[in-house]
C-alpha cells in the first residue's frame, strides 16, 4: 500500500455519513469533504486504479499525513458541517469562492416593539428578518428609499418602548415616510400592519400583500375612515403597477435561480441569474479556485452550498446546467433552509434550459475577459510574480490588502483598507475605520488598532484573509501592524511596509530595505496600491472633518436645520464660503429669510477672533 501511515485509519473508517479533514504533517487542514458513507468515500481516494494523479486531489494525496473524521446524523448535516469547516479553515485544496464579499441585506429589527428597517452587510442570529443578498449597495439603498415612500416604516436607530416615547419627530415624519412611533403618534397595531406589509413586499408575496391591503381598505371604508381608505387605495395601485411592469415580458410568474459555470485551468466562474415573477431581475458572478479542469459537477457541488448558505432567500427551484454530486442531499438541505420544497432541476429544453445555458456562456465570457484584463498576453502578472519572490510566498498573492492612517490632529484619526484582487482594485471590498481612544496623533497606535479590529473580526467571522498585507509606512508602522497580528494570533500573515520618502520595502524580519528600480513594474503596482489606500483614507478624513466643522458652527445657530444647512453648503461650497458671504448673498439662498440671514451673519462673524 502506497500510504502505509494511513492504513489503520482507512481500515477503521466508519460507514456512516460525516465529514473528513485531510491534514499535513504540521496538522494544517488541506482538504475538507463530506460523504454519505465515510468508508466508501475516503477509501476511494487511495485506490490505485481511481487515484486522479492529474487533478487537484492527486496533488493533495502525497501531502496527507492524517485524516480526521467527524460524524454527522445525516448527509444533510454533513453538508452543513462541511460548508462551515471550509469557511473556518479555508483549505488549500478545496474548491471555494475566491472572495467572501459581504453583500448588502435589508434588515428589519423584529426584536424591537417598533421594528426599524436598515441596510446591513452582517447577517446575525438576532431575531431580525433579513432580505437579500442584493448585489449593488447603491441600488439597495435606493430600494429602501422607495420602499419607505410606499410603506412608512422607521429607519432610525432609536431605542423605543411600546409606550411612553417622547422623542422629537424627524424630517421623515413630516414628509410621510415614518408614522412617528418615537413620539407615540402611531399605535402598535397599525405599525405592525406596516411591518407585515414590508415583509410581504420584500419576500415577493405581492398577491398576498394586495389581498391584505384590499381587506384593510374595505374595513376602513365600512368605518367611514375614507382618508385611510384612500391611502390604502393608492398603496394598492402602486404595488399593482410595479408588479404589472415587472411581468409585461414574462411568459410565467415563476421564481427560480439559474446557475451556470465555466472552468478554465485552475479557475472557475459561476453565475447566478435571479428570475422573480418570470423576469430576470438580477445577476451576479463568483470566481472559484482550486478547480480541476472541466469538472463542472464538482464546481456546482461546491458552489451551490457556499452560495445559498449566505442567501436569505432560496427559490423553490434552482436550475442547473448539470446535476451536482449528492444532489439529493443538497436538495434536502435547501428545502430545510427554505422551509418548503426546493428542486434542483436540470432541463433539457425550454426557457429554463436557455437560462442555464445563458449563465454558462456568461461565465465563460467573464473568465476570458478576466484573463485579458488581469493576466494579459504574458500568461501571468509579472509584478505579482516578483512580489511572490520578494515576500517568499508559495503562490502569487491573489488578494492584497493595504492599510493607511490619516489624521486631523488629535481630533479625528481614520484608517483605510483597500483590496486588490489579481492586481486589480476590488472597490466593493474597501473598508474605513474610525480610530478612537488614542491620545494624540499616534500613527503607530492607530495602525495597531485598525489591524487588530480587521483581523480579530475576520477570524471570528471566517472571512477571507489576504495573501499579502502592505502597510503604508516604514519600520514603525510595520512593527505596529506585526504586533497587532501577534495579539490576534495571526503571525503567519506575509506583510511588508512601503516607506514614502525613498519608496523602500521593509520586511518584518528586520533585514535591510529592498530597493526596486523606479522603472520596475512591481514598484509601480505597489505604489498604486499604497496610493489608493492613502486616497481612500484622506477622502474619509476630509468628509469627517467637514462634517465636524459644519456641525460645530451651523448647528449652533437657531432656526438653521438640516434643510437650510444643506442649502447653504450647496450654494457656497463649504463653511468658509458661508462665513465670507455678505448679508445680501445669504438672502439669495433658498429658504433663508432676512431674520435667519441676520442670525447666521452675526453668529459667524462674532466667532471670528479679534
Amino acid at each position: 500500500m502506497a500510504y502505509e501511515h494511513l492504513k489503520s485509519t482507512l481500515a477503521n473508517m466508519p460507514p456512516s455519513p460525516g465529514v473528513y479533514l485531510m491534514k499535513d504533517r504540521a496538522g494544517t487542514v488541506l482538504y475538507v469533504g463530506k460523504a454519505k458513507s465515510l468508508r466508501s468515500r475516503v477509501r476511494s481516494y487511495f485506490q490505485a486504479s481511481n487515484t486522479p494523479h492529474a487533478t487537484t486531489i492527486g496533488a493533495l494525496l502525497p501531502h496527507v499525513q492524517e485524516i480526521e473524521v467527524l460524524h454527522a446524523s445525516s448527509a444533510v448535516d454533513a453538508l452543513i458541517l462541511e460548508n462551515n469547516l471550509i469557511k473556518q479553515y479555508q483549505p488549500r485544496y478545496n474548491i471555494k469562492l475566491k472572495d467572501d464579499k459581504r453583500y448588502p441585506y435589508i434588515r428589519i429589527s423584529m426584536d424591537d416593539p417598533y421594528p426599524a428597517i436598515s441596510v446591513t452587510r452582517n447577517v446575525e442570529q438576532d431575531g431580525s428578518k433579513y432580505f437579500g443578498p442584493y448585489v449593488h449597495a447603491g441600488a439597495t439603498r435606493e430600494t429602501l428609499k422607495q420602499l419607505t415612500r410606499l410603506f412608512p416604516i422607521r429607519t432610525c436607530a432609536l431605542q423605543l418602548k411600546e409606550a411612553g416615547n417622547t422623542h422629537r419627530v424627524c424630517l421623515d415624519y413630516h414628509i410621510g415616510r415614518c408614522p412617528g412611533p418615537c413620539a407615540d403618534l402611531v399605535s402598535l397595531e397599525d405599525y405592525s400592519d406596516i411591518v407585515d406589509d414590508v415583509m410581504l413586499f420584500l419576500g415577493g408575496k405581492t398577491k398576498a400583500l394586495v389581498d391584505e391591503l384590499k381587506a384593510r381598505m374595505a374595513r376602513a371604508a365600512e368605518e367611514l375612515d375614507y382618508e385611510r381608505a384612500a391611502v390604502l387605495r393608492d398603496r394598492i395601485d402602486a404595488v399593482e403597477r410595479g408588479t404589472h411592469q415587472q411581468r409585461m415580458d414574462s411568459v410565467s410568474d415563476e421564481d427560480y435561480d439559474a446557475v451556470g459555470c465555466a472552468v478554465v485551468g485552475g479557475m472557475a466562474c459561476a453565475q447566478v441569474l435571479m428570475i422573480r415573477g418570470g423576469k430576470l431581475v438580477e445577476r451576479e458572478h463568483f470566481f472559484l479556485t482550486e478547480v480541476d479542469a472541466a469538472d463542472v459537477g464538482a464546481v456546482l457541488s461546491a458552489f451551490v452550498p457556499q452560495y445559498y448558505a449566505e442567501a436569505s432567500f432560496v427559490p423553490p427551484t434552482v436550475v442547473l446546467e448539470s446535476a451536482p454530486d449528492m444532489h439529493e442531499t443538497i436538495e434536502a438541505w435547501l428545502s430545510e433552509k427554505r422551509e418548503g420544497r426546493v428542486t434542483l432541476y436540470v432541463p433539457t429544453r425550454g426557457r429554463k434550459h436557455d437560462m442555464a445555458e445563458l449563465a454558462s456562456r456568461n461565465s465563460e465570457t467573464i473568465l476570458k475577459q478576466r484573463e485579458v484584463n488581469v493576466v494579459g498576453n504574458a500568461g501571468e502578472n509579472p509584478a505579482l510574480r516578483e512580489l511572490m519572490g520578494i515576500c517568499n510566498l508559495d503562490r502569487m498573492p491573489a488578494r492584497i490588502e493595504a492599510y493607511d492612517i490619516s489624521n486631523f490632529g488629535a481630533d479625528i484619526i481614520v484608517g483605510s483598507m483597500v483590496v486588490f484582487e489579481d492586481g486589480v482594485p476590488a472597490r466593493s471590498e474597501y473598508r474605513r475605520f474610525r480610530v478612537r481612544d488614542i491620545q494624540g496623533p499616534d500613527d503607530y497606535a492607530a495602525m495597531k488598532q485598525v489591524i487588530t479590529r480587521r483581523f480579530s473580526r475576520g477570524i471570528a467571522e471566517g472571512a477571507v484573509m489576504p495573501n499579502l498585507i502592505i502597510i503604508d509606512g516604514g519600520k514603525g508602522q510595520l512593527g505596529a501592524a506585526s504586533d497587532a497580528l501577534i495579539d490576534v494570533d495571526y503571525v503567519q500573515q506575509p506583510r511588508f511596509g512601503l516607506a514614502k520618502r525613498y519608496e523602500h520595502i521593509f520586511l518584518p524580519d528586520g533585514s535591510d530595505a529592498i530597493i526596486l528600480s523606479k522603472q520596475n513594474p512591481t514598484l509601480h503596482l505597489v505604489q498604486h496600491i499604497r496610493n489608493e489606500a492613502h486616497r481612500f483614507a484622506v477622502n474619509y478624513l476630509r468628509r469627517l472633518r467637514d462634517k465636524r466643522m459644519t456641525q460645530s458652527v451651523l448647528d449652533e445657530i437657531p432656526h438653521v436645520g438640516d434643510r437650510r444647512k444643506q442649502a447653504l453648503l450647496q450654494h457656497f461650497g463649504d463653511i468658509d464660503g458661508v462665513r465670507q458671504a455678505s448679508l445680501d448673498e445669504l438672502l439669495a439662498v433658498r429658504n433663508i429669510t432676512r431674520p435667519v440671514a441676520q442670525r447666521i451673519f452675526k453668529h459667524l462673524h462674532d466667532r471670528q477672533p479679534g
